[in-house]
């Protein structure tokens, strides 16, 4: 790079030190410094793109005011952290070093990271030239807790943390749910929307700005309960607050693609075809992330990658379970009664995370070739257990289900008794077998229909209003916000395996207890029980 005259020079500083107090790309730039140009005030390692452009719009748009809700969601490696919770955190506090800044992720040793680095930004040369005004107090020697001159705070805290006793004039979150394991725990999400709502939300005022990012684990994340209308449980209302922006690594959207200023191309590429279609797209950062490169981490994880770099947690055809399995039938392609042996499950919102989940009853029919016939008076609400029961024996009148499978705990430590008694009081004898198995291992639970459907032996009634519903939970399950339609289908398909394993009478050998245990002894007791069950049954 050639060498720029002194006065040259001096004047390129005097004048990218105005526009970096005024705006925040400038900013970002002149504290990335390039090393091997210190005498070229524009040579910076901050290389801007045009979706940091885009961010830095937003950003400045909360910064002034004009807007007090953002999200945003973009793939890794493209520079989300380092703009947002890095560098805006500093430039926020230049231009209002009174005003009070909370930061929160996924926990507090991240979190101090974080302000270790925001700390260094405010201590750099550049910085006290672009806002002499700003300065930390000298007293302020903490990573995670910080006071300017000018009575402002920074606070960074862990996820569950409180913050400071003062409210928050601005509050960013960066990452909240650490990585898809944490994210398969619905116990975890929960915790993460209850800190949001009931401690992170309390240091806000009504002019608090708020900056959510991170990366779409699960469509029940943080940013799929206040924005995604795939939701759900959506509420527009909550939406409306939000403007929400999300940046692919593959651009298809023409809008998007003008708002970037970039070349949407049909593809032929043979790799790249082969991955993303030859339809016009494009890559968000093709010097860094090549469409060949992106071809290859969708080959590798296909729901990985829209998760991660598309910001979408569910592939729209299916991962785990695939919508070409899906096989349906019409009112005239059901058998007789007489022709399939009909059995009933349940998957009961009693032992789930969250009051808002339903429960789901219904019986399957199946025939002599081993089809399995979802029958269309299937019951997927949210209902009490005195509702639950009645439900349950309606159907068990009804369709004379010759087995009934339910999840264990629901049936020992919920409605059973319940359930028992209405039985005898309606002469109801179907028999119930209690199945065990380890709650939050559902995708182990869903191998006994994942096999199944991918045979095309399982059959959904084109008629029935719920059915598209269903389809629509499998193809995002395990990612989708709520799976009762999965369970249900699983303990069908575990009850199924469970009578006609060779050698098996009872319950199949799922999660199996280690033998002389309490845990086996309990499970020896169930298995049992449930074996004096199908004999009654005539098993």
């Amino acid at each position: 790079m050639k060498k720029i005259p002194s006065g040259i020079a001096n004047a390129m500083r005097v004048l990218q030190i105005e526009e970096a107090s005024e705006h925040f790309l400038p900013f970002a730039q002149a504290v990335n410094p390039d090393p091997n140009f210190p005498d070229n005030p524009e040579a910076s390692r901050f290389q801007v793109k045009p979706h940091h452009r885009l961010i830095a719009e937003a950003l400045e748009e909360v910064e002034r005011g004009d807007n007090l809700r953002l999200i945003i969601s973009m793939p890794p490696q493209h520079g989300k952290s380092e703009q947002i919770s890095r560098l805006f955190p500093a430039w926020f506090i230049g231009r209002n070093p009174w005003r009070n800044l909370i930061f929160g992720t996924y926990s507090q040793d991240f979190a101090t990271d974080f302000g270790a680095q925001v700390r260094a930004i405010m201590r750099h040369e550049k910085y006290g030239l672009i806002f002499p005004q700003t300065v930390l107090r000298k007293d302020s020697t903490a990573k995670d807790y910080m006071v300017t001159t000018a009575g402002g705070q920074l606070a960074f805290i862990g996820r569950g943390g409180a913050g400071t006793g003062k409210p928050a004039d601005l509050f960013v979150i960066d990452d909240p749910i650490k990585d898809d394991q944490e994210a398969q725990s619905p116990t975890l999400r929960n915790q993460v929307y209850q800190w949001f709502t009931k401690v992170a939300y309390t240091r806000c005022h009504s002019a608090t700005a708020i900056i959510i990012v991170h990366t779409r684990w699960h469509e029940d994340d943080l940013i799929g309960r206040l924005v995604d209308q795939n939701h759900p449980d959506h509420d527009p209302e909550i939406a409306r607050d939000w403007k929400y922006i999300n940046i692919p690594a593959v651009v298809e959207s023409p809008e998007l693609a003008t708002a970037l200023g970039i070349d949407l191309e049909v593809q032929t590429d043979p790799i790249v075809v082969r991955e993303f279609g030859s339809k016009p797209i494009a890559a968000l950062w093709s010097d860094r992330f090549s469409l060949r490169h992106l071809a290859s981490a969708k080959r590798l994880n296909k729901t990985g990658f829209v998760s991660l770099y598309q910001g979408c947690p569910t592939p729209n055809d299916g991962d785990y379970f695939k919508r070409e399995w899906v096989q349906y039938y019409n009112r005239e392609d059901l058998p007789g009664m007489a022709d399939m042996n009909i059995y009933a499950a349940s998957d009961h919102a009693a032992t789930t995370k969250s009051h808002s989940d339903p429960s789901v009853l219904g019986c399957v029919g199946v025939d002599k070739d081993d089809n399995i016939y979802i029958l269309p008076d299937l019951i997927w609400e949210k209902m009490e257990t005195d509702r639950t029961v009645e439900e349950m024996i309606a159907l068990m009148k009804r369709r004379k289900p010759k087995l009934w499978f339910a999840e264990s705990d629901v049936i020992k430590k919920s409605i059973g008794p319940f359930l028992r008694k209405r039985m005898q009081q309606e002469r109801v004898y179907t028999p119930v077998l209690d199945m065990p198995t380890k709650q939050a291992d559902k995708m182990m639970r869903a191998r006994s229909v994942q096999g199944r459907l991918a045979l095309g032996t399982v059959f959904f009634p084109r008629f029935a209003g719920w059915t598209e519903n269903a389809v629509q939970e499998m193809l995002r399950f395990p990612n989708g916000a709520h799976d009762d339609f999965v369970d249900f289908m699983a303990w069908i398909g575990i009850g199924l395996d469970s009578i006609r394993a060779p050698g098996v009478s009872g319950v199949a050998n799922v999660d199996t207890p280690t033998r002389g245990t309490f845990g086996w002894l309990k499970w020896q007791t169930r298995r049992s029980e449930n074996q004096r069950k199908l004999r009654n049954a005539g098993w």
